[in-house]
């Protein structure tokens, strides 16, 4: 999904590694947040949500940090660098996290549907017809997660049935090339590109992300600490990020123009981008997270995608959704909205 970018925007002077020590936090405060989020589109709307002033109107400051190495983000939240970090639920529950670990979802801000999953080629009719096969893709990335829940769920089968090798999702073109190879896994736009460049072989998206609603969700994970000390600055940034989705609905062309810019895109690739996932607002996320403590659709979700990183080796230890997901600030914003 999100590292399609990589792809995209290997430019001069777009530096990820080492974001943290060029953009030094400041010391953590009632108005300040600064928040870490991959070179990913799907996470515009905190950069739209800037340039649009809502942090300012709700009388926060925001220092986006863009760096796509988790590790650092744990790192950094963990030293108190971060208030919070953007990812998808898969990832924020790979290794090396524990419960104890400094990190809690508080929100959900985009989703993949078709932007993720596993091209084959001709002679494999489904997911199924993998089995004893070489399958290449990268852990803990959502087509692994997409592969596995569609094995799961069709075959009744688990990755000990493939001969997985692990790759860079961005190789998965090249990859494919080796006859031996029966199935990759990747994200726009190598998912594209490698059906393209193989039609040789008939490849083509045996399944997508688009066969199952919300299992890549992308969340927003606040430092554990700095929540419980200061939950206020959590309602406005959240406030602010779905004001921003809102306008994003109502000025799609402004607003695309506006992030694009943040990634170094045109507002053509910009949009040809965002066509494979979904921007979710207020009302879903509320659906999603719940409200006043209740559990809400993100919570089956979790517990779905941890059993499965479990199962696939990107997690050691075995999360609890209730004491992972906190909806207190949302519901916070959902009833100031109404009010």
């Amino acid at each position: 999904m999100r590292r399609l970018l990589i792809a995209l925007t290997l430019l001069a002077g777009v530096a990820m590694t080492g974001a943290f020590a060029s953009q030094p936090a400041q010391a953590a405060g009632p108005d300040h947040l600064d928040c870490a989020y991959p070179f990913w589109v799907g996470f515009g709307p905190v950069h739209l949500a800037n340039e649009l002033g809502y942090f300012k109107e709700e009388g926060i400051t925001v220092n986006e940090i863009i760096d796509d190495d988790i590790s650092n983000a744990y790192a950094a939240m963990e030293r108190g660098d971060i208030d919070c970090y953007l990812r998808s639920v898969g990832e924020y529950q790979g290794r090396p996290r524990t419960p104890e670990m400094q990190g809690i979802i508080i929100g959900t801000i985009d989703e993949s549907n078709g932007g993720d999953g596993v091209v084959a080629d001709g002679s494999i009719k489904s997911v199924c017809d993998l089995k004893g096969k070489t399958v290449a893709t990268e852990p803990n990335l959502p087509a692994t997660l997409i592969l596995q829940m569609a094995m799961k769920s069709k075959c009744n089968l688990t990755f000990d049935s493939l001969n997985r090798v692990d790759i860079a999702s961005q190789d998965a073109g090249a990859i494919f090339a080796d006859p031996s190879v029966s199935a990759v896994g990747a994200y726009e736009p190598v998912l594209t590109q490698a059906v393209q460049a193989h039609k040789d072989r008939g490849a083509y998206v045996i399944v997508s992300s688009r066969e199952y609603p919300h299992l890549i969700t992308d969340t927003i994970i606040a430092r554990t600490d700095n929540l419980r000390s200061q939950p206020e600055k959590y309602v406005k940034f959240l406030r602010a990020i779905y004001r921003a989705i809102d306008y994003i609905g109502k000025e799609p062309e402004k607003a695309i123009a506006i992030m694009a810019a943040q990634f170094k895109l045109s507002p053509e690739e910009f949009k040809e981008t965002i066509a494979n996932i979904n921007y979710i607002g207020l009302d879903q996320s509320v659906e999603l997270m719940g409200t006043d403590g209740k559990p809400g659709k993100l919570h089956d979700i979790f517990t779905e995608i941890m059993q499965l990183n479990i199962e696939n080796g990107a997690a050691d230890i075995k999360l609890e959704a209730d004491k992972q997901i906190d909806n207190g600030i949302i519901t916070q914003v959902w009833k100031s909205r109404a009010q």
